[in-house]
């Protein structure tokens, strides 16, 4: 079987103590038999190996510290949770309102901890969190990164968590911009209201491309995907006696979470949620008469 070894930071890849190479984001694969019960351990600079055996199990029980994808020609091991080798204490920055503290530190993770007469909350933070601005709003409490933001309620419960290119904190009102990681540069314009606790969008406004932003036919299926994924409007890829059924072809499409490319253009990965740490990739091809989409087929 084919094992993809990725991994969220450099690691070196060793299998059975032989070396065998550099992961990060890139895939690259090893072909073993899982009756090998072969040992590979993903060493990273700065942090604590993550180490596991292959075996039939990796096809339901990921590895600690790792998510497992499920392909058609094989397994994919993203290793993403490496256990820091420092836990010093150091601060990044605070923030009081009345008698609620909050702090963001580092302690082996990043980590956020509220304290107030409610008690004393703490969870861990995305690293893009460092550094960032701290502000409370109607009992939530906001954090805005170099690019990310979120918000929490005072019991260090996540209400949100996005990318961004523009956003602002106007009275009970957080508007933000976020971009969309899709091959047409879409985004969308977003407004949250923030109430007693709560936050509650109210608005949203996705930004399409122009016709001169129109994709090339290698990527035609990729974008048509991506737009079901989005809400976005797809049926502008299908072509003109498909676009009545562009509810069917969204139901036939099912759930998914992201889109894959695959060697072939007419053909993406799905990518769906089985359970926490795993994923399968459904793959789906598209025929093409001038420029558009004819069929759909999984």
């Amino acid at each position: 079987m084919k094992i993809y070894f990725l991994s969220s930071t450099p690691c070196a890849l060793t299998l059975n103590g032989v070396y065998y190479g550099i992961t990060d984001t890139f895939e690259r694969y090893v072909e073993v038999c899982l009756s090998d019960k072969i040992y590979a351990k993903l060493s990273p600079q700065g942090a604590l190996p993550i180490g596991f055996f292959i075996t039939e199990s990796i096809c339901d029980e990921p590895p600690l510290g790792c998510e497992v994808y499920l392909l058609r020609d094989g397994v994919a091991i993203y290793a993403c949770d490496f256990q820091p080798a420092d836990f010093s204490l150091r601060p990044v920055t605070q923030a009081r309102e009345g008698n609620a503290l909050a702090t963001v530190f580092w302690q082996g993770k990043l980590q956020l901890s509220i304290e107030s007469p409610q008690g004393f909350f703490n969870t861990t933070l995305p690293p893009l969190f460092d550094p960032c601005e701290l502000s409370f709003c109607e009992n939530l409490l906001f954090l805005k990164g170099e690019n990310t933001l979120a918000m929490y309620d005072l019991t260090c419960k996540r209400l949100l968590l996005e990318k961004f290119t523009e956003c602002s904190l106007s009275g009970n009102t957080l508007n933000a911009t976020l971009p969309l990681c899709d091959r047409l540069q879409r985004f969308a314009k977003c407004a949250w209201e923030l109430t007693d606790g709560a936050c509650i969008r109210t608005a949203f406004t996705l930004v399409q491309p122009t016709e001169n932003n129109a994709p090339s036919e290698d990527l035609l299926a990729y974008a048509f995907f991506e737009s079901a994924l989005i809400g976005a409007d797809f049926t502008c890829f299908l072509a003109d006696e498909l676009q009545p059924d562009g509810d069917n072809i969204r139901s036939f499409l099912g759930d998914f979470i992201a889109v894959t490319l695959t060697e072939k253009p007419t053909v993406c990965g799905l990518v769906r949620i089985k359970k926490e740490g795993l994923f399968a990739v459904d793959y789906y091809e598209v025929e093409i008469e001038n420029g558009k989409i004819t069929d759909v087929k999984g």
